[in-house]
């Protein structure tokens, strides 16, 4: 009996050596897996100076600077995105003088039309069709608070009456955090401001971050999110792999076991859209799953109500832009849409769901390894279907 022990005991060591070495090899290379360096991970003095010059901002958490412009690699190529006055992106450098508008788009990175070229965005296909220019205030990776905060305090010219709100389903997700990475893994500097239900109304919780001198007491800050963040304990710790390896495996052994799996694959160019495919798949199954729990979606129905009001406020009409992301659409249940079916007759809602089913899907999205973003021509069909509705 003891020689079986002994023998059994050998193995198990056997295999967190073997597991430790890989969950070692792959964190280096891997930004989903995550051990307990990142419960206080490192940031770095050069990356944190680029982040608060560039698109650190208080009330929002972070903002496209005023007639700046930046690089994106697309495709192997990179390209360059400018801005205007109000932040917004221009379809060329030209348009920095543009000095009249017709309607303004809000959101996330649906409207900012990320790893699309400047004239390829669906304001630009909009513009081309109508000669009716407007403003992409979208910034990647918005939640439906930052793009209401956005909203608020953004001045734009009161000539416009027409406002497009979008956003992807996950907007629910980044709703419920204050720091991303809790929720996206090793986005360790998008520290943002969040709505909490409270009584019957919404309660607005700051950014924890209010200067860069912040971060010499950071490990406080850290420790202060942990006892409230919803994907502290929902997502990281489920998700964090430490000794003993097997058992931290065991937490989540379907999803985590492939994320290994995955990563190595991913690291030695194999099938390397496997592991985009799995995060993103998990991110909107978990994430509709939410929009089921009441005290959830009504966090989402509040902040819509709270645009309504604004908009009305400012004699402008709202238009709510439902953009799903390529795994929303292989959602057998979709809560996301049955809220929506629900407040349909409270808000104008546009939802891509149905129009983006009838069409292929690999022609309306790019590779998973962008994010499942839209390409040139899913653009093209959003602009298209704005138009036949007569929103424009």
């Amino acid at each position: 009996m003891s020689s079986v022990f002994l023998l059994l005991l050998i193995f198990y060591i056997l295999v967190e050596l073997i597991l430790f070495f890989i969950i070692k090899f792959c964190y280096l290379k891997i930004l989903w897996i995550i051990t307990d360096k990142d419960e206080y991970p490192k940031f770095k003095k050069k990356k944190l100076e680029k982040f608060f010059k560039n698109t650190f901002d208080l009330n929002l958490g972070w903002n496209w600077k005023p007639n700046s412009q930046h690089s994106e690699k697309i495709f192997n190529k990179f390209i360059k995105i400018f801005y205007g006055k109000f932040g917004e992106r221009l379809g060329s450098k030209k348009k920095f003088k543009q000095k009249k508008y017709h309607f303004a788009t809000y959101g996330d990175s649906f409207v900012f039309c990320r790893y699309v070229k400047n004239t390829e965005t669906w304001q630009e296909n909009l513009a081309k069709s109508t000669s009716r220019q407007g403003l992409n205030l979208g910034v990647g990776n918005y939640g439906l608070d930052q793009i209401y905060l956005k909203y608020l305090h953004s001045k734009v010219p009161k000539n416009i009456k027409t406002i497009f709100i979008g956003f992807v389903p996950e907007t629910l997700s980044r709703c419920l955090c204050s720091w991303k990475h809790y929720h996206e893994f090793n986005n360790i500097y998008a520290f943002k401001p969040k709505f909490i239900n409270y009584k019957k109304n919404l309660k607005l919780i700051p950014n924890p971050i209010k200067k860069q001198k912040d971060f010499k007491k950071i490990n406080a800050i850290i420790s202060k999110l942990k006892k409230h963040e919803f994907f502290y304990k929902e997502k990281f710790l489920k998700s964090k792999l430490y000794f003993p390896y097997i058992l931290s495996l065991l937490k989540r052994p379907n999803y985590n076991f492939r994320l290994i799996l995955y990563s190595i694959l991913k690291i030695f160019n194999i099938n390397k859209n496997k592991i985009y495919e799995l995060v993103i798949k998990d991110n909107c199954i978990k994430n509709d799953f939410y929009f089921s729990l009441n005290e959830n979606n009504q966090l989402i129905k509040k902040l819509m109500i709270k645009f309504t009001n604004l908009s009305k406020k400012r004699k402008q009409k709202i238009i709510f832009l439902i953009f799903p992301q390529k795994y929303d659409l292989m959602l057998k249940k979709k809560n996301y849409q049955t809220f929506l079916s629900q407040n349909k007759e409270n808000f104008n809602i546009l939802d891509f769901t149905k129009i983006f089913k009838k069409k292929k899907i690999t022609k309306i999205y790019l590779e998973d390894q962008y994010g499942g973003h839209l390409s040139p021509y899913g653009n093209k069909l959003v602009a298209e279907t704005i138009l036949k509705k007569g929103y424009i």
